[in-house]
């Protein structure tokens, strides 16, 4: 792959850093352009957006796979609208965008017509490729959680306590790595119930299911609030109870200080399992709920 002169890089630092007002706004264009995030996340923020810009296409000119990534931050850089209405809409909007079109167009100039037209039309293709990825991951999860649910609606059926247990241990397990949730740990203790953590976002949840008749009693909420709380600082707990939970363990999950642990019943996977709800999307709403106002098991919608 050809190595763009200097001059031409530094047309590509102007046209980068008049394109984008906020820092935020910049980051956010070079993740989606296909910059390494870990390598994004090392730009120097805190200074200012010359340095910032400076210092990213320096280090990617030298890298050995830098022209890739440069590639593909010009490609998407001259799919952008000369218009720029996001930069319209600031106060001295006419002039940022004025200045940011003159500067674009000048990246252009240098690239050469047929260039602009290559990358524009290359980029239009991984955008309708990548739409038809999505789209296919989209129908490959339905189809797996509609075989979960299947799965699901079998067990409500089963006689067989022992076989129950572990079998939704199983459906757990499966049902956590659909939604990309790292489910860790073995998930197999005696009785009926499961143990492992999951991860949601940055948080990482330890968990405890159960499948029995009875609802799940306050002293069950407590003594696994308690193994959550000798766990480090960040750590939370998912307790699921097909069955529910009585009032009196809702209320126990905050009881003693800090709200570590949120609730999720029957109901709540029937949801998710229906294709209703997402179910990581679920639990970001179940610990934001619980962080506001200490509901333990909050309805989702």
């Amino acid at each position: 792959m050809k190595a763009y002169s200097p001059v031409l890089l530094d047309a590509l630092s102007d046209a980068l850093r008049a394109a984008y007002w906020y820092k935020g706004d910049l980051r956010s264009f070079l993740e989606r352009a296909g910059t390494p995030a870990i390598f994004v996340g090392s730009l120097p923020w805190a200074g200012t957006k010359r340095e910032i810009v400076r210092e990213c296409v320096d280090r990617l000119a030298r890298r050995a796979d830098g022209l890739e990534f440069l590639d593909r931050v010009i490609d998407a850089l001259v799919e952008q609208d000369e218009d720029f209405p996001h930069l319209r809409r600031l106060e001295d909007g006419t002039r940022l965008a004025s200045d940011a079109c003159n500067a674009l167009r000048r990246l252009k100039d240098m690239l050469g017509k047929k260039s602009v037209a290559e990358r524009a039309e290359r980029a239009r293709e991984e955008h309708r490729t990548e739409a038809l990825r999505s789209a296919e991951a989209v129908r490959e999860r339905r189809a797996s959680i509609k075989k979960l649910n299947e799965r699901f609606v079998a067990l409500c059926g089963a006689t067989d306590a022992q076989r129950r247990g572990l079998d939704f241990q199983e459906l757990l397990r499966d049902l956590f790595n659909i939604h990309d949730l790292e489910p860790r740990g073995s998930f197999a203790r005696p009785g009926e119930q499961t143990d492992g953590s999951i991860r949601v976002d940055s948080t990482v949840l330890l968990v405890e299911a159960r499948w029995t008749d009875a609802l799940t009693s306050p002293g069950e909420v407590r003594e696994f609030r308690t193994k959550v709380h000798d766990k480090l600082d960040n750590t939370l707990g998912l307790m699921v109870s097909m069955a529910g939970f009585t009032n009196e363990a809702q209320a126990s999950a905050s009881a003693g200080g800090r709200m570590l642990v949120v609730l999720m019943d029957g109901q709540d996977l029937a949801q998710v399992l229906q294709g209703l709800v997402d179910l990581a999307e679920m639990l970001r709403r179940k610990l934001r709920r619980a962080a506001e106002d200490g509901t333990a098991l909050h309805r989702v919608s």
